[in-house]
C-alpha cells in the first residue's frame, strides 16, 4: 500500500510540474474549461494568431473562403521558417498535414492540435517533433458548420458541451466531396494540397457505431488502392507502430466496423472505401493517409488526449523515418509517372474469410425486440469483456481497367477540365486538328437515383467499349497519364471507377435524346424496316412480349425503330471522353 501511495504521489507531482510549465495565458480554452468545452471559430483563430506573434516557428495562412465567407486557415509549424511549399521542399524534411473538423461536431483534433502547437512553439516540450518534420494543421476545415454551434448537434457523442454541425452552409458533407469537388471549401483544399503535397495526411474524426472499451480507432490506406512503395512503408513501418499504442492503458483498435452489430464476436471488417472520402482520395496521390476515429461515448478529455497522443506518435515515427517515408513517396511518384499498373485495379472487395484475429475489448450487450422501432434493441451493460475475434481485412480486386496512354476530352466539357486541374492533373491542348484511332464507351440501362445525394442525383449504367476513328480539333484537351496525378485522372474519367465524374452527373446531357420523329413519318418507315429485316422483326416482337412498359408506350415502340434508322443521333449515350491506347505522336501545348 505504501508503494502504491508513493507511485501515486510521484505521478501527481509530475502532473503538477507539467501543468506549471504552461503559462496561464497559454492554456487553451479547452484546458481552462476543465476539458469540457471547445472554442468557437474566432477564439480558435485568435489563439493561433497569438502563437504566430509569439513564435518564429509558426505562420498562419489563409488558403480560401467558405461558402459563407469565412477564412479557411492553414497553420504551418517549421523550425526552418519554411512557410511556403517551395521552401518546405528544399528542407528535405517530411511534411505532415493534420486536418480537423471536416465534420465540425467531431472536433477532438482541433483541441489536440491547439495544445500540440503550443507545446511545440511555446513551452517547447515537444519541439523535437519539428526536427525532421514540417507540420501543417487545418484547425477547422468545415468552418461554417463549426459555427452552427450548439449542445444538440451530435446525439451519440459525449461532449464537448457544445459543438459544430456535420455539414457546410450549403448542406454538403465535405467528406463526400473530394472527387466531385463541388464545395468552395473542397476546391480551395485541393489547390492547397497540391501546392504542399504533404508526405503524410491525418484526418481526425469521432466515430459512431457500437459501444466498446477502445478510446481511439483508426483506419489507414494500405491496400492496392495506393502505390506499392507507399503501401509497403505503411505496412512495414506505420501499422506495427500504431497497433502498439495505448490510450489510458487501452490499446488502439482498427476502425470498428462490425460484421454483425448484434454479435461482435462475429468479427470486424476492413476494406477500401471510395475516393469521395479524404483518406482513400489522398491515397490516389501516393501519400499515406490516416483516419483517426475516437469513440463517441468516451468523455471529451479522453478523446482529445487520444487524438493528441496518436498525432505525436505519428510525428515521432516520421522524425525517425523521414528519409524512408520521403523515399517511398518519391518512388511512388516516379513509378506513376513512368506508368501505372497494367491492368490497374479500380474496385475492390473484402474477402469473406478472416485474415487474422484481433483482441477486442468490448462491453457485453443484450438484444431485445423493440415495440418502438419494431427492430432489435441493443442494450450495453458496461460490463467489459475481452475476446480474440476474427478480422476480415483481406482485400481482392473486383474490377480492373487497361489504362490508356491519354484521355482526350472535347473542349466544350470545360467544367470537367477545370475540375481535373483542381485535382493537380496536368491538361494539355491539341496544337492542330488530328484524326486518331481511339476507344470509346457507350452506355445503356441508364438510371438516376431518385433522391439527391450530396446535391446531385448519381447515375448508374452499363458500359460497352468500342473502337472508332475520330477527328479532334485544335484545342481539344489531352490528359496524358505519364504524370504524378495519373491515378486521380483515371478515377475521375473511367466510368466504372467509384466516384467517376460521369456517375456524379457531370456528363448527364449525353444521355438526352434531342431529336425526335413524328408518328406519321415513323409508322410507314417502321413497317418497311420490319419487311426488310427479319432479325429486327424478331427483336421487336420479343421486346413486346418481355417488356410490358415498352409494349404500352406508343412513343417507345416508334422510338425503337427511330434508334435503328440512319437518322438516329449516334452521340446519344456515347461517352465524349476518348481513350488513346497507342503512343502516337501528337503535338500539344499547355496554356496554364
Amino acid at each position: 500500500m505504501k508503494v502504491v501511495f508513493q507511485i501515486f504521489f510521484v505521478l501527481s507531482l509530475l502532473s503538477r510540474v507539467f501543468a506549471q510549465s504552461i503559462p496561464d495565458e497559454w492554456l487553451t480554452y479547452y484546458e481552462q474549461s476543465g476539458f469540457k468545452e471547445t472554442p468557437r471559430y474566432a477564439e480558435t483563430m485568435e489563439f493561433y494568431r497569438r502563437l504566430e506573434n509569439a513564435s518564429p516557428w509558426i505562420r498562419v495562412i489563409n488558403f480560401g473562403k467558405s461558402s459563407e465567407g469565412r477564412d479557411l486557415v492553414l497553420v504551418v509549424a517549421s523550425k526552418d521558417k519554411a512557410f511556403t511549399p517551395n521552401k518546405a521542399k528544399k528542407t528535405e524534411k517530411a511534411i505532415l498535414l493534420v486536418q480537423n473538423g471536416i465534420h465540425a461536431g467531431e472536433i477532438d483534433g482541433k483541441d489536440a492540435c491547439l495544445m500540440l502547437l503550443r507545446d511545440i512553439a511555446i513551452t517547447k516540450t515537444k519541439s523535437n517533433l519539428l526536427d525532421h518534420v514540417i507540420l501543417l494543421v487545418i484547425p477547422i476545415y468545415n468552418v461554417d458548420g463549426h459555427e452552427r454551434f450548439g449542445p444538440y448537434n451530435r446525439i451519440n457523442q459525449n461532449g464537448p458541451e457544445e459543438m459544430g454541425w456535420r455539414v457546410t452552409g450549403q448542406n454538403l458533407n465535405l467528406n463526400r466531396d473530394y472527387m466531385k469537388a463541388d464545395a468552395p471549401e473542397t476546391q480551395a483544399w485541393l489547390k492547397m494540397f497540391n501546392e504542399w503535397l504533404p508526405d503524410f495526411f491525418i484526418d481526425a474524426h469521432v466515430t459512431n457505431g457500437a459501444d466498446y472499451q477502445h478510446i481511439v480507432t483508426f483506419g489507414i490506406e494500405r491496400y492496392m488502392n495506393i502505390a506499392e512503395p507507399v503501401r509497403s512503408w505503411v505496412n512495414d513501418k506505420y501499422v506495427p507502430m500504431i497497433l502498439s499504442l495505448k490510450t489510458n492503458g487501452v490499446p488502439l483498435a482498427p476502425y470498428v466496423s462490425l460484421r454483425d452489430r448484434l454479435d461482435p464476436l462475429k468479427g470486424l471488417q476492413s476494406g477500401v472505401a471510395p475516393p469521395r472520402l479524404s483518406t482513400p482520395y489522398v491515397a490516389l496521390h501516393n501519400r499515406p493517409a490516416l483516419l483517426i476515429e475516437t469513440h463517441m461515448m468516451k468523455d471529451y478529455k479522453s478523446r482529445v488526449e487520444g487524438t493528441y497522443q496518436t498525432i505525436i506518435a505519428t510525428l515521432e515515427l516520421m522524425n525517425k523515418e523521414y528519409k524512408s517515408l520521403r523515399r517511398a513517396t518519391d518512388e511512388a511518384d516516379e513509378q506513376t509517372i513512368n506508368g501505372v499498373d497494367k491492368p490497374l485495379p479500380i474496385r475492390f472487395q473484402t474477402v469473406d474469410v478472416p485474415n487474422r484475429t484481433f483482441h477486442y475489448l468490448g462491453f457485453t450487450q443484450t438484444n431485445e425486440p423493440s415495440d418502438i422501432s419494431g427492430d432489435t434493441w441493443i442494450k450495453y451493460t458496461k460490463e467489459p469483456f475481452e475476446a480474440d475475434i476474427p478480422h476480415y481485412d483481406s482485400v481482392v480486386v473486383s474490377k480492373t481497367i487497361e489504362p490508356p496512354v491519354a484521355y482526350i476530352i472535347p473542349s466544350q466539357w470545360q467544367e470537367v477540365i477545370n475540375r481535373l486541374k483542381l485535382h493537380g492533373v496536368k491538361v494539355d491542348r491539341l496544337k492542330n486538328q488530328i484524326e486518331l484511332e481511339v476507344e470509346m464507351y457507350r452506355f445503356s440501362n441508364v438510371k438516376w437515383q431518385q433522391n439527391p445525394y450530396e446535391g446531385r442525383h448519381p447515375v448508374t449504367y452499363n458500359v460497352e467499349k468500342l473502337n472508332e476513328k475520330r477527328t479532334f480539333p485544335a484545342g481539344t484537351a489531352v490528359v496524358r497519364l505519364n504524370q504524378r496525378a495519373a491515378r486521380v485522372a483515371i478515377y475521375a474519367l473511367e466510368p466504372e471507377a467509384p466516384d467517376a465524374f460521369i456517375a456524379w452527373g457531370f456528363f448527364d446531357a449525353v444521355f438526352e435524346q434531342k431529336e425526335y420523329t413524328e408518328d406519321y413519318v415513323m409508322e410507314p418507315m417502321a413497317r418497311e424496316m420490319l419487311t426488310k429485316d427479319s432479325t429486327l422483326k424478331k427483336e421487336f416482337e420479343s421486346k413486346l412480349q418481355a417488356d410490358t412498359t415498352f409494349a404500352k408506350s406508343p412513343f417507345a415502340r416508334l422510338n425503337f425503330f427511330y434508334q435503328r434508322s440512319p437518322w438516329w443521333d449516334k452521340n446519344v449515350n456515347l461517352y465524349p471522353v476518348a481513350r488513346l491506347m497507342n503512343d502516337v505522336k501528337i503535338e500539344t501545348i499547355r496554356k496554364d
